[in-house]
This record gives C-alpha cells, sequence and structure tokens, in this order.
C-alpha cells in the first residue's frame, strides 16, 4: 500500500516522527477494515478511543495513540534510538489487529 511505501521512505530518510504517524495511520487503517472502527477523516483519536472501549485490543490502542499523540503533536525529538524503542508497540498492536476477528 502507499502508507508501506511512505514509512519505508521516511525511514530512509531518518524521519522518525513521521514514521510513527504512518504506523497510527496503519493502525487506524486495519481496524477500519476489522470493523472495529469507522474510519471517518473528521474523526479525531478521541473517536476512535470511545469506539475501541470494550474491545480486546482497547489498552493497546490507547497506549498506542497516546505515544503518537506524545511524539506527533508533542513535537517531541525522536532519534533512531528513540524510534527503536517505540517501534514494536506499534508492530505488535499492528499483529493483534491482523489476529482479530473482523
Amino acid at each position: 500500500t502507499d502508507l508501506d511505501r511512505f514509512l519505508r521512505e521516511a525511514l530512509a530518510q531518518g524521519n522518525f516522527p513521521l514514521a510513527i504517524r504512518l504506523y497510527y495511520l496503519q493502525i487506524i487503517k486495519n481496524l477500519s477494515e476489522k470493523n472495529a472502527i469507522r474510519w471517518s477523516r473528521e474523526k479525531t483519536n478521541r473517536d476512535y478511543l470511545r469506539e475501541m472501549r470494550g474491545h480486546t485490543l482497547a489498552e493497546p490502542f490507547r497506549e498506542t495513540t497516546r505515544t503518537y499523540e506524545y511524539v506527533w503533536y508533542g513535537n517531541q525529538p525522536l532519534d533512531k534510538q528513540g524510534f527503536e524503542q517505540l517501534e514494536p508497540q506499534f508492530k505488535n498492536l499492528l499483529a493483534g489487529v491482523g489476529r482479530a476477528q473482523a
């Protein structure tokens, strides 16, 4: 998908905050495909968190959302080492979404 390509490009350029954003967008996309949430351009992350209440992945999604917002909206510097510490959280949630029932 384009998100995969954009993620590879962000990583190649060392743009780690953008890579975190792209991982988060992949999570949103995959949750939507599994009908766990209903994607809409107008929705906020809080809207998605409300939709995820009661879902088996609600807690990891909440934690990942918090991390994403801290990095992206908090304008926190993120180097390669910091990214490598955060990346497993996003990959694990993506894997969990992939295993979740549609």
